[in-house]
């Protein structure tokens, strides 16, 4: 076997680089995983072994300074993403970074500044643009199947933190995670919508955090979010990203609506077999939505139940991102995977939403 063309390292040794990252970039044949580092050094151990990582470090820093790499993965508590990300890129590494990207949005722009002035590629990992029915609902909103669209309906639901015994998580306090639930699964929406129809320019946001008082401490992170917004192309949307939703396991559902039609997106990703989601559409005048096959080339791959479908996902996220690597662009203005512009576009989105739920008003998305 010829050896792999990218040396990868890999910062986080949680749930995450378990189940999506270590195992994703192991599995495509251009990449070596080359070094891990996590802070607890018996799980590091553990993770490493388990893929024959040789490079072990229990300090990013310190392994960025041993390591030759092309690519850095992130997958941390999200107020270590600036820093690491920030040390990557000036250190000459490629990024790939779970989402959200920062903080907030002049981090998250102060990260893009720095990866185009170095011509670095960059990935903020939204892994639902990878779903055969995202993909299907881009081409179908680019070849006019709405027309103008009108109006948005997403909704991102789990019953996560109603599980028995859920105890306080880094995800829970503003302080490590920036917001909570909608910054951790309401950031998938933000992006689909973007991606589909541009960008969000006003929101007006309320959030709850019903069980402040959890095992491990208190949390104020939201729990569940509501926001109506404002998009550019003139349509409006409502946006609910909520974990406390008892039966739903990793539910999303967008519906779009448009002069000649509308589409719905609906996908339970992890929960049921596969990662090709459904596609729906109607027609003016009818009254019943109809299923649309999904383009083979769009499911390939993608229908085999996990670990298969959700490598696959993985290879699909991440193949424009390595080709751009291969063919030595500069960074991108408008990539075909979601750059960190992307993921600076959707904080910008959080931080609006952050403030209108403080202030209880709209505001605009700087």
């Amino acid at each position: 076997m010829a050896a792999a063309r990218y040396r990868a390292g890999v910062v986080g040794t949680g749930l995450w680089s378990e189940q999506e990252h270590v195992p994703g970039l192991a599995s495509r044949g251009d990449v070596e995983v080359v070094a891990l580092s996590g802070r607890n050094p018996a799980r590091l151990g553990e993770l490493a072994d388990r893929f024959a990582i040789p490079g072990r470090h229990t300090d990013w820093r310190a392994m960025l300074a041993a390591e030759r790499l092309d690519v850095l993965t992130i997958v941390t508590p999200n107020v270590l993403h600036h820093p690491i990300a920030l040390a990557a890129l000036r250190a000459g590494v490629h990024v790939i970074c779970e989402k959200p990207l920062a903080m907030d949005a002049g981090q998250a722009r102060e990260l893009c500044d720095l990866a185009e002035a170095r011509r670095l590629q960059t990935l903020t990992f939204f892994t639902h643009r990878a779903l055969a029915a995202a993909a299907h609902v881009k081409q179908l909103v680019e070849n006019g199947f709405l027309g103008r669209p009108l109006h948005v309906s997403a909704a991102y639901l789990t019953t996560s933190h109603l599980k028995p015994g859920k105890g306080a998580s880094w995800r829970m306090r503003r302080a490590e995670a920036g917001t909570g639930v909608v910054g951790d699964i309401g950031s998938h929406l933000i992006d689909l919508v973007r991606w589909w129809l541009g960008d969000l320019t006003a929101v007006s946001a309320q959030w709850q955090v019903p069980f402040p008082d959890r095992a491990g401490g208190p949390v104020d992170g939201d729990e569940s979010c509501d926001f109506l917004a404002r998009l550019a192309c003139g349509a409006q949307g409502v946006f609910q990203a909520n974990k406390l939703m008892a039966g739903r396991g990793n539910y999303q559902r967008i519906e779009l609506c448009g002069e000649q039609g509308s589409l719905v997106y609906e996908a339970d990703p992890g929960f049921e077999p596969g990662w090709t989601g459904r596609v729906l559409a109607g027609k003016p005048g009818g009254t019943v939505l109809t299923e649309l096959p999904l383009p083979a080339a769009l499911t390939e791959g993608l229908a085999a139940p996990d670990p298969a479908g959700r490598l696959a996902a993985y290879r699909r996220l991440t193949d424009p991102f390595f080709a751009a690597i291969g063919r030595g662009d500069g960074a991108p203005a408008g990539a075909a995977w979601p750059s960190f512009r992307d993921g600076a576009a959707v904080q910008a989105v959080l931080d609006a939403v952050a403030t209108s739920a403080g202030r209880g008003a709209w505001v605009e998305v700087a």
